[in-house]
């Protein structure tokens, strides 16, 4: 486990240990078809997730008496952060073990779906609303408390409470969906198992098709630029990427679907290359049809058949019922009557979790409750739900959810955001991830699940309700952010509105900054402004005079949401500069100082962090990173003189000096070999490993950084070694 998390989280730790998946095969092998050990390794993951994500830190930080009423108020947790990055490496790696371990125990059975859905959303980099209805079944069944706990659930009235404890999601399927099943491996109509097959043969042969083209001659559609009058001639044009897309999408229903797209790629070639001038491409086309008929379509079309057969097989054995899930663990007393007739009742209501649709989709009502002694369980399902969803890739795809929901449904649309069918539920999604450090940190022993902010509940009786403000107050504030950036892109030069703000028809909206004060506390917020501030840094999104507008929109925006503490937004820091790189040797120097400034003005808040805090932290290591890699593109992005001034700037900047004068903390520092500090110290070693030896001297005069000479002896020792 240690070996499979620090291959993904050090530089310098990468060029010896093995790699995540080489780490997770070795733990199956360990594993085997233990179920102990393998709950045990489980819940060493969720203690490693704990102690990085900052849950156990957050605990000794409260008193004893305040300890249980206050651990997962998000109000008070003033470091928790969303967006993990590297100190949640652990939970890709329970997503991992759990998808490859095979026939999982039966405690187990719902998790394991919940991370196949999950699987399949980041693989495919979308999350659709079936999805998001499907990830909520789940939830509610590993969240449902028992009968002794169902009393416990905070609800704000005697019709929610029955809505908070009723759990309207099984294993067993209704009449109406008889014909289908829960498991997504084993549905019994077929109809799942095939589209799965059909897809993972065709990809086989597209990659097949995409080495026996290796002038790239179908990969790509053919353009009038490249093939003049091309779409005069061919009706139907067609390429290797879009019978990709097709095959990644599931549009083909059957393998002869893609035997026609295939046969047309080849007939468009030779209908257009036509005479002596299209002699090679008419022979290349014949050779590759050749190959892909007796080989390539052969193959795949036999492997379809055979495995279909075989499933065909395998499905005459009567099937066994699945097993029934006790999620009240330690309770093994027969129900009552009543409560016998209660869940034949509800049984009556239940869907499966497969057959759950975008109709579905609703956030699911605040629990928050305490498990007897006797029903923990180790591992705690609850904990590794929310690892799952915490896990840095499902919060990458969510956050993407986020962006293309207020972009399209909402802001084309002119409606409220928190009316979206699905923008509080996956809202609820990101709290759960939020809260998974805390929820690890008491291994089960409370379970609890954040409101979804349509309503202002009252927590513990405190008035503020984090997800409400969120949702209902600040979410349509973020709404006008992205119109401003917008109209600040339309009005700028080479915009269709440019013309108008020249004659001053339209005026530039204000800058919004007391509209945001309050907001330090939503942390799921700001990772979703960070997340557009990194789109629209990315080429193409935007252009360099629009972007003197928009930068300090998001940046007062940010101020407001971090507290102005930005100093341990490592992932957002992490994804900016790999957008902004993106550019390579053509970034604009608008931009650059832009973003340099503005890093710069982080670091310099006293008021947030000691100096050596934020010496160390990770928004001073990122800084100087992206410098690092804009000099590596030449002089003509990053000249070396700006780059040492800035260097300069950012020594002054965190140790609270100013420019020019000696930084003793910062020499304090580099003469130590604190851990902290090794990272932002390898990367001004990088700086000036660059630099001519004269101008390094004198750049580590100025900061006063002693000659890295052997230290002379103390003035007693002198005395004493005097002859």
């Amino acid at each position: 486990v240690t070996k499979a998390q620090s291959s993904t989280g050090n530089e310098k730790e990468k060029k010896t240990n093995p790699s995540t998946a080489v780490a997770v095969t070795t733990i199956k092998e360990t594993i085997g078809k233990r179920p102990k050990l393998l709950g045990a390794i489980l819940d060493m993951l969720i203690s490693e997730h704990a102690t990085k994500g900052g849950g156990l830190d957050y605990i000794k930080t409260l008193s004893m008496k305040k300890k249980k009423e206050k651990l997962l108020d998000g109000t008070k947790a003033g470091s928790i952060s969303i967006l993990g990055g590297s100190t949640n490496l652990s939970c890709p790696l329970v997503a991992d073990i759990l998808l490859t371990f095979g026939q999982l125990p039966r405690s187990y059975e719902v998790l394991d779906i919940m991370a196949r859905i999950l699987d399949a959303a980041v693989q495919s980099g979308f999350i659709s609303d079936n999805s998001i209805a499907q990830i909520q079944g789940c939830l509610r069944t590993i969240f449902r408390p028992s009968q002794a706990e169902q009393s416990q659930s905070i609800q704000s009235s005697s019709k929610d409470k029955v809505e908070g404890t009723k759990i309207k999601l099984s294993l067993k399927p209704t009449k109406a969906s008889t014909s289908s099943s829960m498991f997504p491996d084993l549905p019994v109509d077929d109809s799942q198992f095939e589209r799965k097959l059909l897809q993972r043969v065709l990809k086989k042969a597209i990659a097949s098709m995409k080495e026996h083209d290796p002038q790239g001659l179908f990969l790509n559609q053919v353009t009038d630029a490249i093939a003049p009058g091309y779409f005069s001639i061919i009706d139907k044009p067609i390429c290797i990427r879009a019978m990709e897309e097709k095959v990644m999408s599931s549009t083909y229903k059957s393998i002869d679907e893609y035997k026609d797209d295939t046969l047309l790629l080849f007939s468009n070639c030779c209908k257009y290359n036509t005479g002596a001038a299209g002699q090679w491409f008419r022979t290349e086309a014949g050779r590759q049809k050749k190959i892909w008929k007796e080989e390539i379509f052969s193959e795949a079309k036999s492997k379809f058949k055979a495995d279909m057969a075989k499933r065909k097989n395998s499905l005459k054995r009567k099937p066994k019922p699945p097993p029934p899930l006790a999620f009240a663990p330690g309770k093994s007393d027969k129900p009552t009557s009543s409560a016998t007739e209660s869940r034949a009742k509800e049984a009556k209501e239940d869907k499966a979790i497969n057959n759950l649709t975008a109709e579905d989709v609703k956030p699911l009502p605040p629990w928050k409750y305490k498990r007897r002694k006797t029903e923990i369980v180790v591992p705690s399902m609850q904990c590794l739900a929310a690892m799952l969803l915490a896990d840095p890739f499902v919060v990458r795809v969510l956050m993407d959810r986020i962006q293309k929901i207020l972009k399209v449904d909402v802001l084309k649309t002119k409606s409220v955001p928190a009316g979206h069918h699905a923008l509080p539920s996956i809202f609820q999604l990101l709290n759960i991830a939020r809260i998974s450090t805390q929820l690890c940190a008491l291994k089960g022993k409370r379970c609890y699940i954040p409101d979804a902010g349509l309503r202002n509940v009252l927590t513990d009786g405190e008035e503020f309700n984090p997800s409400y403000e969120s949702t209902r107050n600040c979410l349509p504030l973020f709404s006008k952010l992205l119109l401003d950036a917008e109209l600040d892109r339309r009005m700028a030069i080479g915009g269709d509105l440019h013309e108008a703000a020249l004659q001053d028809i339209l005026t530039k909206p204000e800058l919004q900054i007391k509209e945001w004060d309050g907001t330090s506390t939503l942390y799921d917020l700001r990772a979703v402004v960070e997340g557009a501030l990194v789109y629209l840094l990315q080429p193409g999104n935007t252009n360099e005079a629009a972007l003197q507008a928009q930068f300090p929109r998001f940046e007062a925006a940010l101020d407001e949401l971090s507290g102005g503490n930005m100093l341990n937004e490592r992932p957002f820091f992490v994804s900016m500069a790999h957008a902004l790189l993106r550019f390579k040797s053509k970034l604009p120097h608008s931009t650059r100082d832009l973003v340099t400034g503005c890093m710069i003005k982080w670091l310099k808040k006293e008021e947030i962090a000691t100096p050596k805090t934020a010496i160390c932290s990770p928004l001073h290591e990122c800084f100087m990173h992206l410098l690092n890699e804009w000099s590596s593109l030449g002089n003509l992005v990053l000249p070396r003189d700006l780059f040492l001034s800035l260097g300069e700037e950012a020594v002054a900047a965190s140790s609270r000096g100013a420019i020019g004068q000696k930084c003793q903390r910062f020499a304090k520092l580099w003469a130590s070999d604190d851990d902290c500090f090794s990272a932002v110290k390898e990367q001004y070693t990088r700086m000036l490993s660059g630099t001519p030896d004269a101008r390094a001297l004198q750049w580590k005069e100025t900061i006063g950084i002693a000659d890295e000479s052997p230290p002379a002896s103390p003035p007693g020792d002198e005395k004493q070694d005097d002859p």
